[in-house]
């Protein structure tokens, strides 16, 4: 049986190996990970994760109720509203305080892996269009940047006339990457470029702020 990612998907055979439901379930999550970064939210298949971890779906939904649960429970691993929304840093450039806010590592940094949390958050965005409750989401993680933003500006680190306005447009202006797409270039090649245009993106907005 082929997926729309055209993998192949093998249903396991013969009876289980007993593995600990922690293990399970943290195996599950891990995979999941490693797919949605892979194909998106909307090429991932329950298919394609079952058979990545030698599970069968109904395995796979004893832990989970779809592919959108199983996304949402990654995020929020992550951070309670989506973005990490951090203690103002009177020493941190604001530049390296937003980037962390979107889990960017560090520019010039060597490989894919730092990047994973923020493909994830990309990932969710992509899921918002159809999951309601990712909706939901991303628009408690809007509030809670915007008042990041109103507090930044009481301390007079930043000047700015509308903060809602301002998080709306920096969350728009981080989720543009979504055009630099999975199937043309491979997982290193991809973070290579999504940092460098978030990084650009990021100190662009932060001199805006500034100014």
């Amino acid at each position: 049986m082929s997926s729309k990612t055209g993998e192949d998907v093998k249903r396991p055979r013969g009876r289980p190996k007993s593995v600990d439901t922690d293990q399970r379930r943290d195996e599950i999550t891990g995979v999941g990970c490693d797919v949605f970064i892979e194909y998106g939210y909307i090429n991932t298949t329950v298919d394609v994760i079952a058979a990545r971890c030698g599970i069968s779906k109904r395995t796979f939904y004893e832990f989970f109720n779809g592919k959108a649960d199983l996304l949402r429970n990654i995020l929020k691993s992550r951070s309670d509203s989506i973005f990490f929304v951090p203690e103002i840093d009177d020493q941190l450039p604001l530049e390296e305080q937003l980037a962390r806010i979107f889990f960017i590592d560090e520019d010039g940094a060597a490989d894919a892996a730092g990047m994973n949390d923020y493909f994830m958050i990309e990932v969710g965005w992509e899921a918002a269009e159809q999951v309601a409750e990712l909706r939901d989401d991303f628009s408690l993680a809007r509030a809670k940047l915007a008042e990041w933003l109103r507090r930044m500006k009481q301390t007079g680190r930043i000047t700015v006339a509308d903060a809602d306005a301002a998080a709306t447009m920096l969350i728009g202006i981080v989720f543009g990457s979504l055009s630099i797409g999975r199937a043309e270039m491979d997982l290193e090649e991809r973070a290579k470029r999504t940092r460098a245009y978030l990084r650009s993106s990021l100190k662009i907005f932060a001199k805006g702020l500034t100014a």
